[in-house]
């Protein structure tokens, strides 16, 4: 007679309160959409344009700013795709060159010089006055706001852009080679 498989006798428990092991759940994978957004914002964080008032472009283009200008995106990744609004260095950097085409309004001088002092706090006491740009009304709360708005929509087009023009001039994908008939 075949002998019989023992099952392995399930251990007791030592007290009732003990928990269930957990189930693990593979997580599903991530769709198309969410990769395709992924390596958007990672591309934004890593490669987007830096904004400059126009004329004045070549100022701030030193590698130092634009190693801050990063240092600031990936420090603040999570708030600039929640907010869809680019760093308050950035608008710094903007304004400071808006600044030299034309003078500034006295809310944007007040915005600048807030902006100035939370970035360069130790070179703002030799700048401004004290009073100047230690805080913001909501009027210009929301003046910077708009501001950085428009800067992150900028520098999205103009990646939308880039991404457009390297599909264009990526070859077609060569047709697979038909397979040779047999004969046997």
């Amino acid at each position: 007679m075949p002998k019989r498989k023992r099952r392995p006798a399930e251990r007791p428990a030592l007290f009732a309160l003990e928990p269930e092991p957990p189930k693990q759940e593979t997580p599903a994978p991530p769709s198309r959409k969410d990769t395709a957004q992924f390596v958007d914002q990672f591309m934004y964080l890593l490669t987007a344009p830096y904004m400059f008032y126009p004329p004045w472009d070549d100022i701030w283009s030193n590698q130092d700013r634009k190693n801050d200008a990063v240092m600031h995106r990936l420090a603040h990744g999570r708030e600039i795709f929640e907010t869809r609004m680019c760093t308050e260095y950035e608008a710094m950097l903007y304004i400071s060159t808006a600044t030299l085409a034309h003078p500034p309004g006295h809310d944007w001088f007040i915005i600048y010089a807030w902006l100035f002092r939370r970035w360069r706090p130790d070179q703002a006491a030799e700048i401004f006055d004290s009073h100047e740009g230690e805080e913001l009304n909501v009027n210009q709360q929301e003046d910077l706001a708009r501001l950085r708005r428009w800067i992150f929509n900028q520098q999205m087009a103009h990646l939308k852009a880039k991404r457009k023009a390297a599909a264009r001039t990526r070859p077609a994908p060569k047709p697979a080679p038909k397979p040779q008939p047999s004969f046997f």
